[in-house]
């Protein structure tokens, strides 16, 4: 773990830590709002791709993502303020000039974004989480869920499955099957910024799997004929809603991804409610979300410099 930060002007702000050496403060300061999935572990297995500080300033906190030379904030500031704002964008303009496009914060909630609008700020939706009742995932009863069902009892016939949590010797096999996966989905996303995901994702996946537990995930794997075949990543958000962040599965296998998340669910049943975010911009995502009937989608906003 880094012991220092290089984080643009620095000296503007009281005091500048790297996020991951300051995990409970940060997790204590930024607990996910109603359920949302913007949690520190979910920001930090991106640790390769962003640079993360939690910083302070004149008694508010910020979270502040570094990616090249810029820099933005992927949660509001708290307090939540106009003045926390105007410091945030203060900032920010120090490092990302004036232009627009760039500077910005967001996962903003409804309340919050209407709080900007009175503070005579334009905010914009960026995104819309996927709620559901555990409950109904975990059981499947009625109509609505047959088609789940009858995946399930395909997969379950047709295969010798076991789901456990990962284990540390499982890595490797996970990246393998992160590789499959990957080569099942980019034939059909040429060109599109889905691909970029994928391929920008998997050093997200293996900082999950690999670190998260430290951070306070959980993963499971599945394995048919002792072959990974699965693997999911979530972690708690709040007392009453868990987090899916990851789920890879070997897409020929019928079933499975029902199986896995399913399965995973009842397990959780202390929490009456699962997030498994947004559909990333992605049309079938999307309707593979629906076909599991969210309870709630939670929209997520972004202010910019007024």
């Amino acid at each position: 773990m880094p012991s220092i930060i290089e984080l643009p002007h620095a000296d503007f702000f009281d005091s500048v830590d790297p996020l991951d050496l300051q995990l409970e403060r940060a997790q204590t300061l930024f607990s996910p709002a109603s359920g949302l999935s913007t949690s520190i572990p979910s920001f930090l297995m991106w640790q390769d791709e962003f640079t993360y500080a939690l910083t302070r300033k004149d008694y508010h906190s910020f979270i502040i993502a570094l990616y090249g030379s810029y820099v933005y904030l992927p949660v509001p500031p708290r307090p939540f303020t106009i003045e926390s704002l105007q410091t945030a964008f203060d900032y920010m303009k120090k490092v990302n000039g004036s232009g627009p496009g760039i500077s910005r914060i967001e996962g903003l909630t409804e309340k919050q974004k209407e709080e900007t609008q009175i503070w005579k700020f334009s905010p914009r939706l960026t995104l819309s989480e996927y709620i559901y009742d555990r409950q109904h995932l975990a059981e499947l009863h009625g109509d609505p869920y047959r088609a789940k069902r009858a995946d399930i009892n395909h997969f379950l016939k047709e295969n010798s499955v076991i789901l456990r949590p990962f284990r540390a010797q499982d890595l490797n096999a996970c990246g393998d099957l992160y590789e499959l996966w990957k080569a099942q989905r980019l034939p059909s996303l040429q060109g599109e910024m889905a691909a970029k995901m994928i391929q920008s994702s998997q050093k997200a996946h293996f900082q999950a799997l690999h670190q998260g537990e430290d951070w306070g995930m959980d993963a499971w794997v599945v394995l048919v004929n002792q072959r990974v075949v699965a693997y999911t990543v979530g972690a708690a958000l709040n007392q009453t809603t868990y987090g899916i962040y990851v789920e890879v599965t070997d897409l020929t296998i019928k079933g499975l991804s029902a199986y896995i998340f399913v399965n995973v669910c009842r397990q959780l049943e202390s929490y009456p409610f699962i997030n498994t975010g947004d559909a990333e911009g992605l049309p079938r995502l999307a309707e593979s979300k629906e076909h599991w009937h969210p309870a709630e989608k939670l929209n997520l906003y972004a202010v910019d410099p007024r």
